[in-house]
């Protein structure tokens, strides 16, 4: 086979790849499990306590029994795994956020430990197989150079999908994570076999690995230090789960107090003047949080380190750091700061945001810092204003992607004099952050009313549409059990179970007085099949003479109160004509009955996929909708929004995005006429079949849900954000503060 040129997409290559590491899945579990069991049992023997190795004995018994569940369940938790991963779809079954880690028990808190090492020890594991990979699937996309976040089949995902299965197994928890703790040393040698092989596959393809920059994308560092916690300066000692479920309970704000009061007594009682020395009054709890999590020696030898060794003047944001440590009086204010300096670092590291908001971010970093001293609900309140403000400066300058983009020096300038004023108030407390959200917020909605207005005007007609959809579907089962549809012509039972089925559902909506039949058109159905007929209509032409016109009047009438295409309304007005026409010849001089051709070209034009609702032209152009092969609903309906996950084929689910699609408030961008576009998905309908997505100056584009799998599946369509990015920091700071914990069992 001759080799593929590097920048040349081959999308069966590259589906038959993930397709392979899924199937892979079974073998790769049968291998860890047979290798986890052997390893446990060694170490069994190796234990001088006797309840641990009673434990590791059991666990490893119990892995045994359940070894083929997991082998077959690997698998499917691969390709769902998969699915997420392609259509860059953060996973919602992260092993560990900040916001849960109140609610977190000790054996939770301990699983989040193993789950975080687990995914660090297999990244080392496979890092060269795994770059050698990630180069190859890159090419079979067509990518010239590599972007690690494009590989699907990155040791995470192995990770959570092993987490996943692990989480079904009906185990006691103190079991789970030892698996999780042994499986996840055994993973890492499998899975670089794996990604050998799957490398392998894809020369012997005739794929040519795309070429690595000369530096990381800032992308692909800002992704791994969003699984990692590893951007920013390297996390304190105080920095453990431990304490920071403390600091997020609030147990810290009476100890707080105490210190502050004994240091005050001390000061009092002659102790001396001026500036106390570093940590000096943190010592004693620090070093009792300290003995618990058994680093004593490291931390006293870099504290004396750092009281002794030479040290260059400190200037900006590194000063008003070392400022701020020094007045903290508790290792609450302490941890607080540590959190804050993490949580900017993310959040202005992150790439994704153009480097003036990233700045605005860093510039925000002091305000903070005082902030979290005497208000630590930022941490656990949502709502705290700060958060708001730092999740709404964020979130919507995600709608442009350069500085030069119409509408963003608008929106920055503001942001900008809000920022200056934070960072030069000392007023105490979420007040200013209140006051400078309401500001913002007033300036940034000013130049957006119209638009605001055009989106609800767009979501009522969405809104309709679906509804009127999910109605005429419902109907449409309903007439197509009529023996007289069964019966009648393709082309007219078509109509009937389609566009007369809306027609039908519209009188109903609009009907105030919720009559059976609204305007009749249910029971003309009768009428209209009969005359459609011209074998049966022929045996009573009086009859038929009598009714036609009445008919297609009210066959008009029914079409332009859904707003049906004129067009397709007089086609099937003509046909109607014919067959009625042709029942009213006399026996002798009827014509021979209409060919399938003769039918077919009645509807030359193509209908398009009838299971996707179908939106009035009216409606279409309100709502801005990008319209597919369908023009209207010329065909039976089937019940609109089936999702990938229902179709007989996996490789079409796995380039869905999954049966939960996208959330408002998520940031894409879409080819739109040849060019990338920034959109925010505003609203999606209550059952799922139709989104609206807005760009920054309010111009909407709706669409159906099969049409956004296809955009996605063809990659005209990728995710830029689906989570708040300070929720995404802060979970940043967990992974971090996870990487930093000591075992929680000892």
């Amino acid at each position: 086979m001759s080799a593929l040129p590097q920048n040349t997409p081959s999308p069966a290559l590259y589906r038959s790849c993930i397709k392979e590491a899924a199937s892979r899945g079974h073998t790769l579990m049968q291998r860890l499990v047979a290798r986890c069991v052997k390893s446990m049992a060694q170490r069994a023997t190796m234990m001088h306590e006797t309840q641990e190795r009673k434990l590791l004995t059991e666990a490893a018994r119990i892995l045994m029994k359940h070894q083929e569940a997991l082998c077959e369940s690997y698998p499917q938790a691969l390709l769902a795994e998969f699915a997420q991963a392609i259509a860059g779809a953060k996973s919602r079954s992260s092993a560990l956020s900040f916001d849960s880690l109140e609610l977190m028990g000790e054996e939770q808190l301990q699983e989040s430990v193993d789950v975080v090492r687990t995914q660090q020890a297999v990244a080392h594991a496979v890092e060269a197989e795994l770059k050698d990979l990630t180069a190859l699937v890159c090419a079979a996309q067509g990518l010239q150079t590599v972007q690690p976040e494009r590989n699907p089949l990155r040791p995470d995902v192995f990770v959570r999908a092993l987490r996943t299965v692990t989480m079904q197994s009906p185990i006691p928890t103190s079991v789970r994570n030892r698996w999780m703790q042994h499986l996840g040393e055994d993973l890492g040698p499998e899975l670089a076999r794996l990604y050998a092989e799957l490398s392998q596959l894809l020369r012997d393809q005739g794929v040519v690995p795309a070429g690595y920059t000369v530096a990381p994308s800032r992308d692909a560092s800002a992704a791994a230090s969003r699984t990692t916690g590893g951007s920013g300066p390297a996390p304190s000692a105080l920095l453990n789960m431990r304490e920071l479920r403390r600091l997020l309970s609030g147990q810290f704000e009476h100890s707080a107090n105490s210190f502050a009061e004994k240091f005050e007594r001390e000061f009092e009682a002659g102790a001396p003047a001026g500036n106390p020395p570093e940590f000096s009054v943190t010592v004693p709890a620090a070093f009792e949080a300290l003995q618990e999590m058994q680093q004593v020696d490291q931390v006293m030898s870099r504290l004396l380190q750092r009281e002794t060794g030479p040290s260059a003047p400190l200037t900006g944001i590194a000063a008003v750091r070392e400022q701020m440590r020094q007045a903290a009086t508790s290792p609450g204010q302490a941890l607080g700061l540590e959190v804050v300096n993490l949580m900017v670092e993310n959040i202005a590291g992150d790439s994704r945001l153009l480097p003036p908001i990233q700045q605005a971010v860093r510039a925000l970093e002091p305000p903070l810092l005082r902030l979290v001293f005497d208000d630590p609900r930022f941490f656990s309140d949502k709502n705290h204003p700060a958060r708001r403000l730092l999740e709404q400066m964020t979130q919507r300058s995600l709608a442009w992607s350069a500085v030069d983009a119409p509408g963003f020096a608008a929106f920055h300038e503001p942001l900008q004099q809000a920022v200056e004023v934070l960072a030069a108030a000392r007023v105490p407390g979420g007040e200013p952050f209140e006051f400078a959200l309401d500001s913002l917020e007033e300036a940034w909605s000013e130049p957006h009313q119209r638009e605001r207005r055009h989106r609800q005007k767009a979501v009522q007609a969405l809104l309709h549409a679906e509804q009127r959809n999910l109605l005429a579907s419902k109907i449409s089962r309903q007439l197509r059990a009529r023996p007289d549809v069964a019966g009648a012509a393709r082309e007219v039972s078509g109509f009937v179970t389609g566009p007369w089925a809306q027609v039908i559902a519209q009188a109903r909506l609009a009907d105030p007085a919720a009559a059976s039949d609204p305007g009749g058109y249910n029971g003309l159905l009768a009428d209209l099949l009969w005359s459609a007929q011209p074998l049966l209509a022929s045996g009573n032409r009086s009859r038929l003479s009598r009714i036609a016109p009445g008919l297609l009047e009210k066959v008009r009438e029914g079409l332009a109160s859904i707003d049906y295409p004129v067009s397709e309304t007089e086609r099937f007005v003509d046909l109607l004509v014919v067959m009625q026409q042709r029942a009213l010849v006399p026996a002798a001089a009827q014509p021979a009955p209409l060919t399938r051709e003769e039918l077919d070209s009645w509807f030359a034009t193509e209908s398009g996929d009838a299971s996707s609702p179908w939106l009035a032209p009216g409606e279409a152009q309100e709502s801005g909708f990008m319209q597919t092969e369908q023009s209207a609903p010329t065909q039976p309906q089937t019940q609109p929004g089936a999702t990938g996950a229902q179709r007989s084929d996996w490789l079409e689910a796995v380039a869905t995005l999954g049966d939960d699609g996208l959330q408002p408030g998520a940031w894409v961008e879409m080819l739109v006429d040849q060019l990338w576009n920034r959109l925010q998905l505003t609203w999606a309908s209550p059952h799922g079949t139709l989104y609206m997505f807005s760009d920054a100056a309010g111009k909407t584009h709706s669409m159906t849900r099969r049409l956004l799998d296809q955009l996605v599946a063809t990659q005209r369509l990728r995710l830029v954000s689906d989570q708040a990015m300070v929720e995404v920091a802060l979970d940043a700071v967990a992974q971090a503060a996870a990487n930093n914990s000591p075992d929680l069992r000892n």
